[in-house]
């Protein structure tokens, strides 16, 4: 559903808002703009690192990183949720694995990854996977054994079998939710790739912000993160995008009443 125009710039009311307060409170408040430099000076840096092109080798490899532990995440997270949902003997014995794994602070596992993958690209797409791995499958079991009974019940009292059941009524049903934890992962994906950059890495956005603090170059620390802002604000307006076009018959209501 397409929004009025004036609707859609007061997506942009907040942003801006925030960025003029921080403006003055930084140029014309007693604040050390070393702690708190000001977005004109953020912005300025990030000018000079995009006319420089210094920053574009740093954003391609945490992308490369992050797309590819979150597809690795999305096959296996879609295909043991299935298998899951299809079977009680798979979830008797999957579901104490994903329960006893998944409350397991991604970072907590960063030692081991190293220790198993080295400190190269392999240990940081195995710790994006760990992150992404656990929304996607427990949202695509959660949609599968969520789908009205009365549903299964028409489908299979007008002659559906096992596949059919599965490809015209569950998985359709079940799709909100899946795409609902896909998109969750998306961001998780960029939280994931940027802590462990901070950690152990020589190059990506993670990397050039701890440089940056290390270095005590505030405003280009800052920059970094209007950058890490960017990518995570792109990579869900395109999740979001997938979204819509694999669920334009979905529709969403507002607690107002309204269609969104």
């Amino acid at each position: 559903m397409t929004l009025p125009m004036k609707y859609k710039y007061r997506k942009i009311i907040s942003p801006i808002c925030l960025m003029v307060i921080w403006e003055i409170v930084g140029r014309f408040i007693w604040v050390d703009p070393f702690f708190f430099p000001p977005p004109s000076a953020m912005f300025k840096e990030l000018y000079a690192m995009i006319i420089t092109g210094e920053v574009f080798p740093h954003i391609a490899i945490s992308i490369t990183r992050a797309l590819s532990g979150y597809i690795l995440a999305a096959v296996a997270g879609l295909t043991i949720g299935l298998l899951v949902a299809w079977s009680s003997a798979v979830e008797d014995i999957i579901d104490p694995l994903i329960e006893l794994i998944r409350p397991i602070s991604t970072f907590a596992l960063v030692p081991v990854m190293f220790i198993w993958f080295g400190i190269g690209n392999g240990s940081k797409i195995a710790i994006i996977f760990k992150a992404c791995f656990f929304p996607i499958v427990l949202n695509t079991i959660a949609g599968i054994k969520g789908v009205d009974k009365k549903l299964i019940q028409a489908a299979r009292s007008l002659g559906a079998n096992g596949s059919q059941l599965w490809i015209k009524v569950l998985i359709p049903a079940a799709l909100p939710m899946i795409v609902t934890g896909m998109r969750i992962s998306t961001a998780m994906s960029m939280l994931a790739i940027v802590g462990v950059e901070m950690l152990a890495a020589d190059s990506g956005i993670g990397f050039l912000v701890i440089d940056a603090q290390r270095t005590f170059a505030t405003a280009r620390m800052f920059a970094g993160i209007i950058v890490i802002s960017f990518l995570g604000f792109s990579l869900d307006r395109i999740a979001r995008i997938i979204q819509n076009r694999m669920l334009a018959w979905h529709t969403e209501t507002s607690l107002s009443g309204g269609m969104v």
